[in-house]
């Protein structure tokens, strides 16, 4: 797989290993997530849902990574805006029942249904970490039953050109694909699975796109088509 694109990404370099020009992956739409983006995002989800804890979901392609965010220091009035944090994987899983995706990254909360299991036994409003990683398939089979809410989506971002924060002129950008070497998520994945996953993403799309049989002809034509004698083949007995 060979990838445009000006910025770079923590799997980049297999690019040159697996060499493949036959599939290209135009990620000119990218953006650099970077810590404080994510802190940003994680603030906004501690107030929504006065946790500690976050729970951030990557898919690419039919492959998925569930993460583990503890929120380790914070600012503000009320204590409410993330400054620091630390990642853990929980569960990374491939379901092909699942709509694929080029990426999607998105911070997700669960229903107590799911959550019961993993909160603390004297105060139920606080998760329990060694709970939530001891039960971590839990929560892998309520993404699979789509059982989860999305708080936040980090799929987009915007881009402001010359200091400007206004529409005038085109001078914003939105951009899709987040580049994670920066977020701390990366040093969670493997290089290598979340390459691959990108480059079956493009080897399905482009095998979806390709028709196996032909469209708008007859029956008869159908035949021809395969090689028979409309006349000779089908002749009754």
């Amino acid at each position: 797989m060979r990838i445009i694109d000006k910025n770079t990404d923590f799997y980049d370099y297999l690019q040159n290993i697996y060499r493949d020009d036959s599939i290209v992956f135009d990620r000119t739409d990218s953006f650099v997530l970077t810590k404080d983006e994510m802190c940003d995002y994680l603030g906004y989800y501690e107030t929504l849902l006065n946790d500690r804890f976050a729970f951030c979901l990557l898919q690419v392609c039919n492959a998925f990574w569930l993460f583990l965010i503890d929120v380790t220091k914070t600012n503000g009035k009320y204590g409410d805006c993330a400054k620091g944090y630390s990642v853990v994987l929980l569960e990374k899983w491939k379901n092909y029942s699942k709509q694929r995706m080029l990426i999607n990254l998105n911070l997700i909360s669960f229903g107590w249904t799911t959550t019961r299991f993993i909160r603390n036994r004297r105060n139920h409003y606080e998760f329990d970490i060694s709970k939530i990683k001891d039960n971590s398939r839990v929560l892998v089979d309520a993404v699979n039953t789509n059982n989860y809410d999305i708080e936040m989506s980090i799929n987009e971002h915007t881009i402001y050109l010359d200091g400007w924060y206004r529409d005038e002129d085109n001078r914003r950008i939105e951009k899709h694909i987040p580049l994670l070497k920066a977020s701390g998520l990366a040093g969670c994945i493997d290089p290598q699975e979340i390459y691959l996953s990108f480059e079956e993403y493009f080897s399905l799309e482009k095998t979806a796109s390709e028709r196996t049989e032909s469209v708008g002809i007859t029956d008869k034509e159908k035949i021809e088509n395969h090689g028979f004698d409309v006349k000779a083949s089908f002749r009754g007995k």
